[in-house]
């Protein structure tokens, strides 16, 4: 204890002292003693305690958008217009790009051309299969007559056998045009197929949003080339945004799927966002040894990149707290007055964690059963006796 407060002493001195004194280093031999420090009057002091408090976690993370497109073309063409600016709202299905579709018109119209040529196929392929039928049929009654007249010796042999041949060319040519009727309907497949297909690469020639958001980045120009697979603009939905914050593997177990969880930003100070966790990634970095956990949050002020801090719930667990009267700032450091048994002040730097209302954790620098000063901090150094406590 006593080597705690020999070094925030030594720190405190070195704070409030002059600079003429810092830099001289040496006393002056005709220097006059200072008098006795008379005891300061007044002061209260709370005995702090070890409480049961419910702990946090407080993780620093990034906002983002929960769906952000990065639109690249499904084909090649020059740019010939991108009516859309950084930062302009777009609807589902707006028009981000417009592509030269000359080539494509080209083969749209052979395309459709193919299926008008194979449709006449088809035409004529079943006016050749109704007159083969046709043929057949005649061919199979001539057939049964002839065998009547066969069996009545009233024709030769040979001339039957002329009419089973007739017969039988008849079924073959039947059968052979419904064959080719077969093969033109499967032309007409093909061709439609790839009238289909041209049809959809003339729809490639407009770059459309995928959904509504606004526009984040444009990565072209007109006049420029467009490579499929090689983004021209990037749009992200505002409806829903979500902040990552890494948690060290420590703490990776106390974190679920489904916890609230509370988020602020720097961007808006003393207003705390309501999240809820939605996904937690198993895996931890051996780098950092941190994993990230992402939750979601809502607001119309929210834009992607800003920086935040949640503040997770890890369960309770013992901890020191304090007044937040107690706790002041002396030279960028956090700091409060312990008034040691000899009723002396001693100037000890802290650092606090969670508040409570209208007290606030000390995670390190204070011991359970230590007296704090809570009012007349203002007329306290290090060192300085201090009357009647009360």
């Amino acid at each position: 204890m006593m080597k705690r407060y020999a070094m925030t002493a030594a720190l405190a001195l070195l704070l409030a002292a002059p600079p003429a004194m810092i830099a001289c280093g040496a006393k002056d031999k005709n220097a006059e003693v200072p008098a006795a420090r008379q005891p300061v009057a007044g002061v209260a002091t709370v005995a702090v305690a070890v409480e049961q408090r419910e702990t946090f976690a407080d993780l620093v993370g990034t906002v983002r958008a929960r769906n952000v497109a990065a639109v690249a073309p499904q084909t090649m063409g020059r740019i010939l217009s991108m009516p859309v600016t950084e930062g302009m709202r777009v609807a589902e299905g707006a028009t981000l790009a417009m592509l030269d579709d000359a080539s494509i018109r080209a083969q749209l119209a052979s395309a459709q051309g193919a299926v008008s040529e194979v449709n006449a196929a088809l035409e004529e392929a079943e006016r050749a299969v109704a007159q083969a039928d046709a043929g057949r049929e005649l061919a199979e009654k001539t057939y049964s007559r002839y065998a009547k007249l066969n069996d009545d010796r009233v024709i030769t042999p040979q001339e039957f056998d002329e009419i089973g041949t007739r017969r039988t060319l008849a079924v073959k040519e039947h059968e052979r045009a419904i064959e080719r009727r077969a093969q033109v309907a499967a032309k007409i497949v093909q061709a439609k197929g790839q009238l289909r297909a041209v049809e959809a690469q003339l729809s490639w020639s407009k770059v459309v949003a995928p959904f509504a958001g606004v526009v984040v980045g444009k990565k072209a120009d007109a006049g420029g080339m467009a490579i499929p697979g090689i983004p021209l603009v990037v749009i992200e939905d505002t409806r829903a945004y979500r902040i990552e914050a890494s948690v060290p593997e420590t703490q990776l177990s106390s974190v679920r799927v489904g916890m609230g969880v509370e988020v602020t930003l720097d961007s808006a100070p003393g207003k705390a966002y309501p999240a809820t966790v939605s996904e937690v990634v198993p895996s931890v970095d051996p780098g950092s040894r941190t994993s990230t956990v992402k939750a979601d949050l809502s607001g119309p002020e929210l834009r992607t990149g800003m920086f935040g801090r949640v503040r997770v719930p890890m369960g309770k667990a013992p901890v020191i707290t304090v007044p937040r009267s107690a706790v002041m700032n002396r030279g960028g450091f956090e700091a409060l007055f312990v008034v040691t048994k000899s009723n002396v002040a001693r100037l000890a730097m802290v650092k606090t964690g969670a508040a409570y209302g209208d007290r606030i954790a000390i995670l390190s620098g204070l011991d359970a059963g230590d007296r704090v000063a809570v009012s007349g901090l203002d007329q306290l150094s290090d060192g300085v006796p201090v009357g009647a406590v009360k």
